[in-house]
C-alpha cells in the first residue's frame, strides 16, 4: 500500500473475452452479485461501490481494447473518466 491507497492490479494479457473481463473486475473490486456485466454497470459500480482511494495498474490495456472490439471506445471512456470524477484514484497503464 502507498500512503493508505489500496493497490489493485488487472492483467489484461490474461483476459480473452468480454465475459472474462467482467469476471475479473467483479472479483477484483468486490462488486455486488447483481453486477450486470456490461460497461454501464461497470461505470456505476466503480462510482458507487468502491473506495476511490486506490491505485489500479492495468497491464496490457491494448490487449483489452482488442478483446472488446467494437465496445473498446466505451471501455476507454470508463477508465479515462474515473480519475476526473475521483481525483484520488490513480489508473496506471503498464
Amino acid at each position: 500500500m502507498l500512503f493508505g491507497k489500496r493497490e489493485l492490479y488487472l492483467d489484461g494479457s490474461q483476459i480473452f473475452s468480454v465475459e472474462e473481463f467482467h469476471d475479473q473486475v467483479s472479483q477484483l473490486f468486490g462488486f455486488p452479485s447483481y453486477y450486470g456485466r456490461n460497461l454501464d454497470d461497470l461505470w456505476e459500480c466503480l462510482n458507487s461501490y468502491i473506495d476511490p482511494n486506490l491505485r489500479l495498474t492495468i497491464r496490457d490495456f491494448e490487449h483489452l481494447i482488442q478483446v472488446f472490439g467494437p465496445e473498446s471506445e466505451g471501455l476507454k471512456e470508463v477508465f479515462e473518466k474515473l480519475p476526473q470524477y475521483h481525483p484520488e484514484m490513480e489508473i496506471l497503464y503498464n
